[in-house]
């Protein structure tokens, strides 16, 4: 009994603390969680070409017309599907950390998603992403649309939270004896709506348990990197040898648009069931141009999300380095993984059901417990009366919570 008390001191604090936070990152990433399906959906006249030809063009070509679509902003990387009816997508981003000003918006100069027809080389739209609200719902979950290095922490320290109250709330939700073990897994939908909402957040909590458990654990590596390294130390790998490192390419010379084509026919007889190629254009810095990355996803269905790392000449195109996912250590598996476990895309739809609908769970938590809380409350403030005879009548009647 007293190890229940002090959870349920620990449990109410941390929820009233927490629970505002908890809410809004928690629905918003209810909503993000179906981000590609939202995407294909709402921008779906920008995504896909009008009409599929025998051939794409060259790279040279496609990338000078996002370059032409975006005057004086830099393009930041690409990114091309294996699927013949979409067009190939360039990401515009420039920050400001010198910015005034709190929110998301004050750190971004400029953050555009631009789509090329890869058959005509036309532009076929173009995306402002700091107005995207798809993806502010992403800022929303992770930052609370403040700027990064302030909102993430609130976030995560909350998430944190979210663990503590996980373990507290079992603690709380463990039957004292067999009367009580027997209502503790299913809602008397019958009963007062108080007692209703009661076993929502108590029996509802304990069948989401172990999925919110989850959302946490990964939810917090892009907060505390002390939790990453932790779970790289549990997978193997000392931080600094979780993946390899090769010595960097630089040239004298710009970066040859062309030497993409090389790049992605090399990935097409690299893996044949590849998914998409995204390319972190290099940045021209100091008078030379660095090597490339190229990031070739594919599907295996092996449980992680399986992904190539290959470095390649600004110039020829060559590869200068290569990580195949099936030579990188577990730890790297697991972090390349992570996300496609947070939000739950790992085995499509049904996983991404689970984790959205946990989400949304997890975001009533908060509301059901503060009603919870405030009914007790006004309860212990009142003195005796029929309302009260009544209530002890009713308390005879069903298990009090």
């Amino acid at each position: 009994m007293k190890a229940k008390k002090a959870a349920g001191l620990v449990h109410l604090w941390l929820g009233l603390t927490a629970g505002l936070v908890v809410f809004v990152s928690m629905f918003a990433a209810a909503v993000f969680a179906w981000e590609e399906e939202l995407t294909d959906w709402y921008y779906h006249d920008q995504l896909y070409v009008k009409e599929v030809k025998a051939k794409p063009l060259p790279y040279q070509q496609i990338f000078d017309a996002a370059k032409a679509a975006a005057p004086g902003k830099k393009l930041y990387g690409s990114e091309m599907h294996n699927d013949v009816s979409r067009c190939y997508e360039f990401t515009t981003y420039m920050s400001c950390d010198s910015c005034s000003g709190i929110t998301q918006w004050s750190a971004v100069v400029y953050w555009d998603r631009i789509y090329i027809d890869p058959y005509t080389a036309s532009v076929n739209g173009v995306v402002d992403m700091r107005y995207n609200w798809i993806a502010i719902s992403r800022s929303l979950h992770q930052n609370l649309l403040l700027r990064y290095e302030i909102g993430h922490y609130i976030v995560g320290y909350s998430t944190l939270a979210v663990i503590i109250l996980a373990l507290t709330g079992l603690i709380l939700w463990w039957p004292k004896n067999k009367a009580a073990f027997k209502q503790r897994f299913s809602i008397k939908w019958n009963a007062r709506w108080r007692r209703v909402n009661y076993d929502i957040h108590n029996v509802g909590g304990f069948y989401t348990w172990i999925v919110i458990l989850f959302l946490a654990v990964t939810g917090l590596v892009w907060t505390f990197d002390w939790w990453t390294n932790g779970i790289y130390r549990m997978l193997g790998s000392e931080p600094d040898k979780v993946y390899t490192k090769h010595e960097e390419v630089k040239v004298n010379q710009p970066f040859n648009p062309a030497a993409a084509d090389v790049v992605i026919a090399q990935f097409a007889q690299l893996r044949p069931n590849w998914t998409t190629v995204y390319i972190s254009l290099p940045q021209e810095k100091d008078d030379s141009t660095s090597e490339f990355t190229a990031y070739l996803s594919f599907d295996a269905n092996s449980g992680w999300d399986e992904m190539d790392q290959c470095y390649f000449h600004p110039v020829t195109g060559k590869v200068t380095a290569v990580t195949l996912q099936e030579n990188k250590t577990t730890a790297a598996k697991w972090r390349n993984s992570n996300y496609a476990w947070h939000v739950g895309s790992i085995f499509g739809w049904p996983t991404k059901i689970i984790a959205s609908f946990a989400a949304l769970f997890l975001a009533s938590l908060p509301v059901t417990g503060f009603i919870i809380w405030w009914g007790r409350k006004n309860k212990q403030g009142k003195k005796g009366g029929k309302a009260e005879k009544r209530e002890r009548k009713k308390k005879r009647e069903e298990i009090v919570y």
